[in-house]
């Protein structure tokens, strides 16, 4: 029989019913749809963490005061203060070429009525690129270590989002406001640091939010603008090979246990895997679920329909057709279902991925990306929505094909 007749009278079926298709139909719209906007935002989560993590050389690691969530688990777990101390004994560690120690906090700087809120490093800046491989200078240079008032400010610190002109330059004097907390007869309390300084360069944008809205001063500056007293915001460690990542963790290990915190690419990217997969999971476990749901309401529908037109069917198959031409055609009308479900729900899953990348808690601020339509697993989506759509037709199919024409033409 020509596979066209299958589809008119699959569609004249389906819109003789028209809101109870309709209800299916949106049964299988919504599973793929979620589906397809998860997906899509994950992989567009994905890929900004990727691209995050390339600016970061494969051969840094980085020390903290205390775990923090990485590391090994297990045990008990306490917190180191990082100074100078500390620095010299990471020296001594086998495999590790460099140790430079940093001091961090956030700031506004500004200069001739315009404030913008950024993050303060401080270190040596002569050897940033030892910690991002890509790093450039637009204008300008470096500060050395001995400079107290020079600053280096990442491109979008110096380029503002939304400004046409760069609003600091290099040679500019800016003003630097720091909150700090202080202890008086046994109070503490908050207190405002202000401070001048010289922007000494700028660098190019890195794409890495970490780098382009900082704002870098040498060590010493940062540790006299926050009152750090000689202690370490955190400690990088450049290793001889990011193969010897792993042997340079245990080191500090064994002399500080799981009293500091020790991130490496490596164990920051098994962390977010860890989350990002638990969190896709949830989700699309849910979305299945719908389809799922989808299925049941295809068996609903279609065995209905079968209730409905048992005349209908006893009266063909006495003009002949058999039982595998009425299988095929209420099979038709399953498949039918899940192909405009399937479409529609690629459709809307396109558009609810950007959604629901607004929605989500990653995406705030700054730290906003696009999703990402993978078309291959567009299409894995759309053939689920319609293998589960063929499954579910098969029982209401079967039914209807096993009906004893005389007895199905005597019912009223």
């Amino acid at each position: 029989m020509n596979p066209y007749y299958y589809l008119s009278q699959a569609w004249k079926a389906l819109s003789e019913r028209r809101t109870r298709s309709a209800l299916t139909i949106l049964m299988v719209v919504v599973g793929s749809g979620l589906i397809t906007a998860i997906d899509g935002m994950n992989q567009g989560l994905s890929g900004y963490i990727e691209t995050q993590l390339a600016t970061l050389g494969g051969n840094v690691m980085l020390v903290l005061p205390s775990e923090g969530g990485f590391g090994p688990p297990g045990g008990e777990t306490g917190s180191t203060t990082l100074n100078e101390g500390t620095a010299t004994t990471l020296k001594r560690i086998p495999h590790i070429t460099n140790v430079l120690p940093f001091i961090s906090g956030v700031a506004q700087i500004s200069s001739g009525g315009y404030r913008l809120g950024v993050s303060v490093e401080g270190v040596d800046a002569t050897r940033l690129a030892q910690i991002y491989p890509k790093l450039e200078y637009e204008s300008g240079g470096p500060v050395v270590p001995s400079d107290g008032i020079g600053l280096v400010l990442g491109s979008q610190v110096a380029h503002p989002p939304g400004q046409t002109s760069p609003v600091f330059k290099v040679g500019q004097t800016v003003s630097l406001a720091v909150s700090i907390t202080v202890e008086e007869n046994g109070q503490q309390r908050a207190k405002i640091v202000r401070r001048s300084f010289q922007v000494k360069g700028v660098l190019s944008e890195l794409g890495s939010m970490g780098v382009d809205r900082t704002v870098y001063m040498s060590l010493q500056a940062a540790n006299s603008l926050f009152e750090k007293t000689g202690t370490y915001s955190g400690i990088y460690l450049i290793t001889r090979d990011t193969e010897l990542n792993d042997d340079v963790e245990k080191s500090i290990r064994a002399i500080y246990r799981r009293n500091i915190g020790i991130i490496s690419p490596k164990s920051l990217v098994a962390t977010i895997e860890e989350f990002l997969g638990t969190f896709t999971a949830f989700f699309l476990t849910i979305a299945f679920v719908s389809l799922i749901v989808g299925g049941v309401g295809i068996v609903t529908t279609l065995y209905t329909s079968v209730m409905e037109r048992i005349r209908e069917i006893g009266l063909l198959k006495a003009l002949g057709y058999t039982d595998f031409e009425v299988m095929g055609l209420f099979m038709m009308e399953s498949i039918l279902i899940g192909i405009l479900g399937g479409i529609l729900g690629l459709a809307v899953g396109a558009a609810g991925s950007y959604a629901l990348v607004q929605l989500n808690p990653f995406a705030m601020g700054e730290l906003s990306f696009d999703p990402v339509l993978v078309p291959m697993n567009m299409l894995n989506t759309f053939v689920i929505a319609v293998a589960l759509s063929c499954i579910a037709g098969l029982y209401p199919a079967w039914r209807a094909a096993r009906l004893n024409p005389v007895v199905a033409l005597r019912k009223e």
